[in-house]
């Protein structure tokens, strides 16, 4: 669909010359370039030939009716916003035009201020919705700059860590150590694969609302520790670690379901 831009060019379509000459005089003053057509038909082969900003219609007229004119410009020419008019107000009521694709209605005799005022609104909706498009199409541009250095940095804290700590990690689990010594380093080395996991990642992303111990205890479970070790590991009451499997099942939308929570996070696709 074209994008609608300020208004600048109109088109004013009435089989009533006097109306034409007067519309187009009026608006020509007001810094439009503005046209007319007598015939609704010769218009319409106008507007598909020149591009218009603006019609402004009549409702009767001889030959095509103003709103199946209305009606046949939303679909050939979307950029375009349309005014009925009419003096035939006990015929045509305002959400008549409205729903046959007009932007507005006004009735004759015309008042020529009003009809302005009109137009001036159409123009401030459309800057207003170029404004809001331009402002989404820059935040756009400024999230997917922060996703990419997101991803950037995050590629070089993952390739550091398994260059530079995890090295002395496994020579360290290859040492004499006691059972609380291998308890923290085990913490240490499931603490920076966490950092570094894509199911991390893809958790947060897809479930905003995991606390950072639920993320931790979804690793654990999916490295198949058990209760118990997870409690030992964190440091945590064994119905602490419990109460964070039943919120996960919760989260993750399995409560009631019988589907093993090990089995569902390791599916987890990222």
């Amino acid at each position: 669909m074209d994008k609608k831009e300020a208004i600048k060019r109109i088109l004013v379509v009435d089989d009533e010359i006097d109306i034409c000459i007067m519309l187009v005089t009026f608006l020509q003053s007001c810094d439009y370039d503005c046209e007319s057509s007598t015939d609704p038909t010769e218009a319409l082969a106008k507007l598909k030939q020149e591009r218009f900003d603006l019609v402004i219609s009549d409702i009767e007229m001889v030959g095509m009716n103003g709103l199946e004119l209305i009606k046949k410009l939303s679909f050939i020419a979307p950029q375009l916003d349309t005014i009925g008019m009419t003096g035939f107000t006990a015929n045509y009521t305002y959400s008549d035009v409205i729903e046959a694709g007009a932007a507005d209605f006004i009735s004759k005799p015309l008042m020529l201020p009003e009809l302005k005022a009109k137009i001036e609104r159409l123009n401030r909706e459309r800057k207003m919705t170029k404004y809001l498009r331009d402002l989404n199409t820059a935040l756009g541009v400024l999230a997917e700059r922060l996703q990419k250095e997101r991803e950037h940095f995050g590629s070089e804290v993952t390739s550091n860590l398994r260059e530079s700590v995890f090295p002395y990690l496994e020579k360290l689990k290859n040492t004499r150590l006691n059972a609380e010594q291998k308890e923290y380093l085990e913490i240490l080395d499931l603490t920076l694969l966490d950092i570094c996991s894509p199911f991390t990642k893809n958790l947060s992303m897809h479930h905003v609302y995991m606390s950072s111990r639920e993320i931790q205890i979804a690793n654990l479970i999916r490295a198949g520790k058990g209760n118990k070790e997870i409690s030992s590991i964190l440091s945590i009451s064994l119905d602490t670690v419990l109460t964070h499997r039943h919120r996960l099942r919760e989260k993750l939308d399995l409560k009631g379901k019988k589907i093993n929570l090990r089995s569902y996070l390791n599916s987890i696709e990222f």
